[in-house]
C-alpha cells in the first residue's frame, strides 16, 4: 500500500484533513486576542496601571510552562517600555501557586497589581487576601477551574474564557494577553509559547498544533540564542523543545531551592550573548547534576524493598527527583512505582510521585486509597500524592495489593507495517506532514515483520543493534543484546523513524522500541 495512504489510515484521516493540518505556515492565523472574554477589561486595567506608574508583578511557576509564561509577560512589558517585576516560586519553600505569605510580601513591597501565570485559577485564599489588601489579581492560567470562580479581577483561561474546548498551556494563555497588549503576535514569544505547549504535554490539536508549528518554523528561521544554547542537535523539531530544552529548564525547578531560579526568566528574556552563555552553562550544569543525583539515588535504592508486584519507597531525596526515579524504576522493573520523601514544608507528611502503565490506573488507585490521601491527583499513568508519615506502612500494603489485582497489560501496539526499502527520505518527508507529534497526535509506530535475526549487526560488545540498511539509513536499537535477540530466528521489530546528525552527516534511523520473537 502507498506509504501516505497507510499513514492516513493509521491516523483515521483523509486527504482533506491532512491538507488542513499541513497547510503552509503563512496561512496559519492565531486567534484574535481581542475576541477573548475579559481581554478589554484586562487591557484597560494594565494600561491604567502603566499610566499611573503602579508597581506590577508577574507571578509564575517553577516548571518550563510557568517559566515560559512568565518570560512572555516580562518580555511583553519590556516591549511596551514598562519593565515589571517577576517571581518564580521556589518548589521547596513556596510550593505551587500564589500563596497568602507571598501576597503579604508583595503588598509590603508596594505592588498594586499581580498577574499570575500558569497558576491562580484555584488559589482562592491567596486572591481573597490580595483583595483585602487592595491589590488586583489578573489570573492567566490553564489548570482545571473550580466550580466557584476565584475572586480575581479578571481571568484568561482556555475553558473559562471559552477560547477552546482543548486545554492550552499557561504559556499559550500568556501569549494571548501579550498579543492583546502589543497588538501583534511577536515571533519569539510565539516560539516560547509553542515550547510551553510541548513541555506541558498539551493535546496537539487545533490551536495548540498551530502555535507549535509556528514555533518550530520561527526557531528554524531565527535561531534564537537562549534556545540554541540549550539544544543538543542542529535538527529542530517538536523533539527539540520536548527532549532537549524543556528538561534542562525543568531541572532547575527540581533542584534549585533559592531565588536563583529566577535566572531562568532573565535567561529567556536576555539579548546579551555573554549573559546568555553564562546562564546556559549554569542551566546545563544543573541538568547534569540532576542526571547524576538521579543515577546515584537509583543505585542506592534499598533492594530488599523492591519486589515484582509494586514498588513503594520512602527516600531521603529532593522532592523534584521523585518522578524521575519513579519513571526509571517503572521502566526497569515494569511494575507501578510510587516514591515518597519528607515534605519540605511540613515534616509530618510525605510527598510522593507515582508512575504506571496500561492496566493500572493511577486515578482509580488514588480513589481506592482515599482514606490515606491528604492531597493528590493526576492522570491514568502518573500522579502525585501527600500522605501522613504514620500512614506509610498501611498505604504501602494496600498499594501493593492493588498492584497484585491490576497487573500491567501488554498488547502489540497498532502499527504501520513497512519494509526496509520504505525507510527512505521521501517517506520521512511524508511522515513529517503529519507532525508535530505528541499528546493527541502520537508519533506512529512502524513494524518490520519476520526479519531474520542473522541479518542484524550489533555494537558495544553486542549490547545494541546498529544495522546499516543503505549508505544513510540504519536500524538502531539500544539495550537489545545480541544474545537475547539471536535466540530467535526471526523477529518483528517495532519503532519510529527519526533523523540524526553527526559531523554534518544526516542519517535516517528506524529506532527500535521493542521486538517480538516469531519462532
Amino acid at each position: 500500500m502507498d506509504f501516505k495512504k497507510q499513514l492516513l489510515d493509521y491516523f483515521h484521516l483523509n486527504e482533506n484533513d491532512l491538507k488542513e493540518m499541513s497547510r503552509p505556515i503563512e496561512e496559519i492565523k492565531l486567534l484574535d486576542p481581542n475576541s477573548i472574554e475579559s481581554m478589554a477589561k484586562i487591557k484597560n486595567r494594565i494600561f491604567k496601571a502603566i499610566e499611573n506608574k503602579e508597581k506590577i508583578i508577574v507571578y509564575g511557576d517553577y516548571d518550563c510552562d510557568g517559566v515560559s509564561a512568565t518570560t512572555i509577560m516580562v518580555k511583553t512589558f519590556e516591549k511596551l517600555g514598562y519593565p515589571v517585576s517577576y517571581y518564580i516560586p521556589i518548589r521547596y519553600s513556596d510550593g505551587y501557586g500564589l500563596n497568602v505569605n507571598n501576597v503579604m510580601r508583595i503588598k509590603k513591597a508596594g505592588f498594586s497589581l499581580i498577574i499570575t501565570v500558569d497558576n491562580g485559577i484555584a488559589q482562592d485564599e491567596a486572591i481573597k487576601k490580595a483583595n483585602e489588601l487592595n491589590m488586583d489579581v489578573i489570573v492567566v492560567d490553564h489548570h482545571e477551574a473550580p466550580e466557584v470562580p476565584v475572586p480575581a479581577y479578571a481571568v484568561i483561561h482556555p475553558i473559562v474564557s471559552h477560547i477552546s474546548d482543548i486545554y492550552g498551556s499557561g504559556g499559550y494563555m500568556s501569549l494571548f494577553l501579550s498579543a492583546g497588549l502589543l497588538g501583534y503576535y511577536d515571533d519569539y514569544l510565539v516560539t516560547i509559547a509553542g515550547m510551553s505547549v510541548i513541555s506541558d504535554m498539551m493535546e496537539l490539536k487545533g490551536y495548540n498544533r498551530d502555535v507549535v508549528r509556528l514555533a518550530i518554523a520561527n526557531f528554524k528561521k531565527h535561531h534564537y540564542m537562549p534556545l540554541i544554547y540549550l539544544t543538543d542537535s542542529p535538527l529542530i523539531s517538536e523533539k527539540t523543545f520536548g527532549l532537549e530544552i524543556a528538561p534542562k529548564i525543568n531541572a532547575i525547578g527540581r533542584l534549585v531551592d533559592d531565588k536563583n531560579i529566577n535566572l531562568l526568566v532573565k535567561y529567556l528574556t536576555s539579548e546579551n550573548e555573554d549573559e546568555i552563555y553564562k546562564i546556559s552553562c549554569w542551566i546545563k550544569n544543573n541538568n547534569e547534576l540532576r542526571k547524576t543525583l538521579t543515577k546515584e539515588a537509583v543505585e542506592a535504592l534499598p533492594q530488599d524493598e523492591i519486589n515484582d508486584e509494586g514498588i513503594v519507597l520512602n527516600l531521603d531525596i529532593k522532592e523534584g527527583l521523585l518522578g524521575l526515579i519513579a519513571n526509571r524504576l517503572l521502566n526497569e522493573k515494569n511494575v507501578p512505582v510510587i516514591i515518597f520523601t519528607e515534605d519540605s514544608v511540613d515534616k509530618n507528611f510525605l510527598k510522593g510521585s507515582i508512575r504506571s502503565k496500561e492496566g493500572f490506573n493511577v486515578q482509580k488507585a488514588f480513589e481506592s486509597l482515599e482514606k490515606y490521601m491528604v492531597a493528590g491527583g493526576g492522570h491514568a499513568m502518573a500522579g502525585g500524592a501527600t500522605i501522613k508519615k504514620e500512614d506509610f506502612a498501611n498505604f504501602k500494603r494496600d498499594f501493593i495489593e492493588l498492584c497484585k489485582a491490576h497487573k500491567f497489560t501488554k498488547e502489540e501496539p497498532p502499527s504501520v507495517e513497512i519494509s526496509l526499502t520504505d525507510i527512505n527520505y521521501q517517506n520521512y518527508e511524508i511522515l513529517r506532514e503529519f507532525s508535530p507529534f505528541g499528546v493527541g497526535n502520537p508519533e506512529p509506530v512502524f513494524s518490520i515483520r519476520n526479519l531474520p535475526t542473522k541479518s542484524l549487526q550489533f555494537i558495544s560488545q553486542g549490547k545494541h543493534i546498529s544495522t546499516p540498511i543503505s549508505i544513510n539509513t540504519k536500524l538502531l536499537g539500544f539495550n537489545m543484546s545480541e544474545s537475547e535477540v539471536k535466540q530467535h530466528n526471526f523477529v518483528d521489530l517495532f519503532g519510529n523513524l527519526g533523523l540524526s546528525s553527526f559531523r554534518d552527516k544526516l542519517t535516517l534511523e528506524f529506532r527500535i522500541s521493542d521486538f517480538i520473537a516469531k519462532d
